[in-house]
């Protein structure tokens, strides 16, 4: 074409003068222009489901050009199922468009015309009936799925969760509670790990919840709260709550940016990008939060002798408290081989915090006369830094017989350094004062090293034997120095009653063995044994060492699940737990801040044993899902942080006890609801009876009923814009009192732009109430309400901005990835 251009010009020059030879020039190159353009056309259609015709978000539709059928493009659906291709050459293609759970489809013989667009007939694709082995809430991208013992919430489905942290998902995670000092448990469970990637974190750690405030929630593909943990895992903690992180999801690069401003001075800033090709997968994060908290607090305690008040104590505090945290990650997986994979991370994070708080103490005679009035100001300042690095080597010995060896490890290294002050004014009835001024400084280090063996294959073909050893060796040392001045020589002095060094040591050996089978009828049976040794002792400076006897344990666990008419799954099972004393409990070191109520740890506790069972039952209709269970446990030596009078003045002091026994009684009830394509509602409770057997008197009350509720809904609105609010409400009881809980919500709006890379989000938090917590205890001689309120109430607004540059090799490696995670839920479900 351009050579017939250049050929009309040098013919028409000489009849044509130079104005109108220009304007033709013009002319012709405009028009050849726009005939280069039809000749790469528009390529679009719509994905649904075959069955509901509900859209497919994130279906993986491939462009392959005959007849050498290489990959031209790759894409995925958006909210509405669509996908688009542009700029398109003339030729003739194949389309095929894959699916988690659904069977691929393919369109042959596809022909782009030399100009124009082409739209494809609506896409359907079929349920792969072989990938039914959870009960899936959501049937386009599942947000919420329910196996016999777990419960996956998928991190990616949720509005609130871009550009967020760790500690902000959890608070909506079906059975999971998020404390106000961050700390996470599983409702109706006593002791609760925090895994990630299926590793122990919680005691790699100086401080969890500070690792979670920071975790950037793009890195996180998942969480899975695991009720009744296999036999592989540590038998510590009665449930597990596991963060699955993202390894590359495309070929290519990928990644996520986002930064969030709120208007209770929350700043955050998070990064995600991966890279990957056919064999390597290159990531990484960062995550960094500036945090403002304000405190306020008061205690009210009556105190009794001979059944009759003796006096009064109430105080009355406020705080604020500043933090800067960063967490940064980076790993890489590498298939070496068709059957070897290496792969590594590392995670580092940085915590600063420092605040200041206030203090009024009022003391009452019997006839609410006041008597005396402590004033106190306490200021603090916290430092820590912790890195933790996880590797792991998987070889496949024999794909015919799924025979596979996986030896990993895991490292760590922590340092704390924490600085107090106090300064007490105390004002008696006869206006005399004393003062009080104490500062004190600890360094907290700890390091760890656990590494492992699991070995698998099958047997038939429907039986999985699996085995593996564990050895487990940590070390925390806790330094504390305490200096109070002395007024009459104006100098600090050395208190020799509080100085001291509490070092601890712990090593665990572990070994398990366990078997799977299935049937066709779809019964699944899991049976396994594990066994523990465990080696602990602890020093002190001011006393001898203490080397605890080993103890041996064994902890078998069973199930049984069935599936009925590919809609209806009941299961039961048994296991056997352990809760080992931790070095916070065990740690002796004094803190005395609250000088009427010091606390310190309990070097003389034992573990405690719990027998634990669930019954569970899942099913599910078009637009509907409910998931009752029932779960029963016993616990022998239970540790519980307990408050002890020490005279009738009131004052007291609270460390840790092995109560006689617990025995839980849990029902949960969680259920989803789709009245339309685009709404979808899921709510749930949990409601535990505890009762405690105590040889001790530790108090009048001793148990009682504890409950959760939740309930979120999401919508998705015209113009690409979405809702979603969740509502969560808790009440628990203890040994010697109840928590009178609150309601926590969380609301967010969302407005996509640039054809879905660009993210606008509204965010609100506690909108009805602050996050607060009323405690009624009631002791030996003595009755206390509590209450804490911070400050939670916030409004925020973020942006993410999402990138993804895909290469040649998609759909080989995402058919893979398919493989993989179809027999992850084969395995689950048989």
């Amino acid at each position: 074409m351009l050579i017939s251009f250049f050929v009309a010009c040098y013919y028409f020059k000489p009849r044509i003068s130079k104005n109108k030879q220009f304007l033709y020039l013009v002319y012709l190159f405009l028009f050849s222009s726009q005939l280069f353009a039809v000749e790469a056309g528009q390529l679009s259609g719509k994905v649904t489901d075959a069955d509901t015709g509900e859209s497919l978000e994130y279906a993986v539709v491939t462009l392959y050009r005959k007849p050498d059928n290489s990959i031209t493009k790759s894409t995925k659906t958006d909210e509405d199922g669509q996908f688009r291709f542009e700029n398109i050459p003339t030729g003739t293609y194949r389309v095929k468009i894959s699916y988690v759970g659904y069977l691929a489809d393919t369109l042959e013989n596809v022909v782009m015309p030399e100009r124009g667009t082409k739209k494809l007939p609506t896409i359907k694709l079929k349920r792969d009936t072989k990938m039914l082995g959870e009960v899936v809430i959501t049937e386009s991208k599942p947000e919420i799925q329910f196996g016999a013992d777990t419960i996956t919430y998928n991190v990616g489905q949720s509005i609130l969760a871009e550009g967020s942290m760790a500690t902000d998902i959890l608070k909506n995670v079906p059975m999971v509670d998020v404390d106000i000092d961050g700390k996470v448990s599983i409702a109706g469970k006593r002791n609760t790990r925090i895994f990630i990637n299926g590793k122990p974190s919680d005691y790699m750690v100086g401080n969890m919840a500070d690792l979670l405030s920071v975790l950037p929630s793009d890195a996180i593909d998942k969480i899975e709260v695991i009720t009744n943990p296999e036999v592989r895992y540590s038998a510590d903690g009665e449930g597990i709550v596991n963060i699955v992180l993202k390894k590359g999801y495309k070929i290519g690069l990928n990644g996520t940016l986002s930064v969030n401003a709120g208007t209770r001075g929350t700043y955050t800033g998070t990064a995600y990008i991966a890279y990957r090709t056919e064999n390597l997968v290159l990531g990484s994060s960062y995550g960094y939060k500036n945090n403002d908290r304000v405190i306020n607090s008061y205690s009210l305690t009556q105190n009794y002798k001979q059944n009759v008040v003796s006096s009064y104590r109430n105080r009355y505090n406020v705080g604020d408290n500043n933090s800067n945290a960063h967490n940064f990650r980076a790993n890489a997986d590498w298939d070496m081989t068709p059957n070897q994979n290496f792969s590594i991370s590392i995670n580092t994070g940085r915590n600063s915090a420092g605040g200041d708080s206030w203090s009024d103490d009022y003391r009452l005679n019997s006839s609410e006369v006041q008597q005396e009035l402590r004033n106190q100001s306490n200021s603090n300042n916290n430092n820590s830094v912790n890195v933790i690095v996880d590797a792991d080597y998987t070889i496949k010995l024999n794909k015919k017989k799924n025979e596979k060896l996986e030896i990993g490890f895991i490292t760590s290294i922590n340092n704390t350094d924490q600085a107090r002050s106090v300064d007490r004014t105390v004002t008696r009835i006869n206006e005399s004062e004393s003062a009080f001024l104490q500062h004190a400084d600890n360094e907290l280090d700890g390091s760890g090293f656990q590494t492992n063996a699991d070995y698998a294959r099958s047997l038939g073909k429907m039986g999985t034997f699996i085995a593996g050893l564990q050895a487990s060796v940590k070390k925390n040392d806790n330094q504390q120095n305490v200096s109070d001045y002395d007024f009459a020589l104006a100098q600090d002095t050395v208190n020799q009653y509080l100085t001291n060094k509490f070092s601890f040591f712990e090593n665990i050996y572990s070994a398990y063995a366990g078997y799977n089978l299935r049937s066709k009828k779809r019964w699944s049976f899991k049976v396994g044994t594990r066994a523990e040794l465990t080696d602990a002792s602890f020093n002190q400076s001011r006393t001898n060492g203490v080397a605890m006897q080993p103890y041996f344990n064994i902890f078998p666990n069973a199930s049984v699940s069935k599936t009925f008419n590919k809609k209806y799954v009941t299961g039961i099972n048994y296991s056997v737990r352990i809760n080992r004393p931790r070095e916070n409990a065990l740690n002796p070191l004094i803190d005395n801040r609250d000088s009427t109520n010091i606390s310190y740890g309990n070097p003389a506790l034992k573990p405690s044993v719990t027998q634990q069972a669930e019954l569970s039952f899942s099913t599910f209709g078009r637009t509907w899902s409910v998931a009752p269970r029932v779960s029963f446990s016993k616990t022998d030596d239970i540790i519980e942080r307990i408050r002890i009078p020490v005279d009738d003045n009131g004052n007291i002091e609270t460390t840790y006890r092995n109560l006689a026994t617990s025995n839980a009684l849990t029902f949960s009830l969680f259920g989803n609801y789709r009245p339309g394509k685009k709404v979808s509602t899921n709510a749930g409770f949990t409601i535990s009876h505890i009762t405690y057997h105590s040889d001790g008197n530790i108090g009048a009350r001793k148990g009682g009923l504890s409950y959760r509720g939740n309930f979120g809904l999401a919508l998705k609105l015209p113009e690409k814009i979405a809702f979603e609010g969740n509502l969560n409400y808790h009440n628990n009881a203890s040994a010697q009192g109840r928590s009178k809980g609150s309601l926590s919500s969380s609301f967010g709006a969302r407005k996509l732009f640039l054809q879905n890379k660009l993210v606008f989000r509204i965010i609100s938090a506690d909108l009805f109430s602050q996050k607060s917590n009323r405690e009624f205890i009631e002791g030996l001689n003595y009755t206390q309400e509590r209450y804490s309120s911070q400050a939670t109430r916030n409004f925020s607004v973020a942006l993410s901005y999402r990138f993804t540059k895909t290469g040649r090799n998609t759909v080989n490696r995402q058919k893979k990835d398919i493989r993989e995670k179809g027999n992850n839920v084969l395995d689950e479900e048989e």
